[in-house]
């Protein structure tokens, strides 16, 4: 997520330190961005909402392709490389089978990010060149328009940096290519879903 609270003092911390650190039970994340932590607050209804839905989404495309190896999380953390470990919003992952609350980038085909006023320049241009740099094949931002649906911009992994395959706006339902699986977005569904109004 992001920066709210930013602890920028003293020598760059480790991805070994970021690991280290315990689950916040309030919901509050903290990752690991140019060797510094930043503290995020739990998300907003919408943005919790929206994760909610979109969760739900990728999990009914995984399990209609048959792919059992697959499996979509929320608030996981990823360990990219030196100063970078971030909680993506969700990400699609290779099935673990035990406890971990920490992947490698290598284990990540998907990573979603959804923005709110906090985080708009981490999720628009730090997170995604990081995402990049480890090699994640897929890359989601969800912009959310304040009073309407969101606007989900999909990106594919090319040549090392990540090229626009889709944007998914309102009115517009698109089955998106940029996944480890095809899906079917409608994201005037997904607001109302995530409001409760469906």
């Amino acid at each position: 997520m992001s920066s709210a609270l930013a602890y920028a003092s003293g020598p760059p911390f480790t991805l070994a330190d970021w690991e280290s650190l315990e689950h916040d039970p309030d919901g509050n994340r903290v990752e690991l961005i140019g060797g510094h932590f930043q503290v995020a607050p739990a998300p907003s209804y919408v943005q919790q909402g929206l994760n909610e839905e979109l969760w739900l989404v990728l999990r009914q495309a995984l399990r209609a392709e048959g792919r059992s190896d697959l499996i979509p999380k929320n608030g996981l953390g990823v360990s990219l490389f030196k100063g970078m470990g971030f909680v993506p919003d969700i990400s699609v992952l290779r099935a673990q089978d035990d406890g971990t609350i920490q992947v490698e980038a290598m284990e990540v085909l998907l990573a979603v990010e959804i923005v709110s006023p906090r985080t708009r320049r981490n999720d628009r241009v730090i997170k995604p060149a990081a995402y990049a740099q480890a090699g994640v094949p897929f890359y989601w931002r969800v912009e959310p328009i304040p009073g309407e649906p969101p606007t989900i911009l999909c990106f594919e992994l090319a040549n090392g940096v990540y090229t626009k395959s889709c944007v998914v706006e309102s009115g517009s339902p698109v089955t998106v290519k940029a996944a480890p699986v095809p899906v079917d977005l409608d994201v005037d569904r997904l607001y109302d879903l995530a409001l409760g109004k469906a």
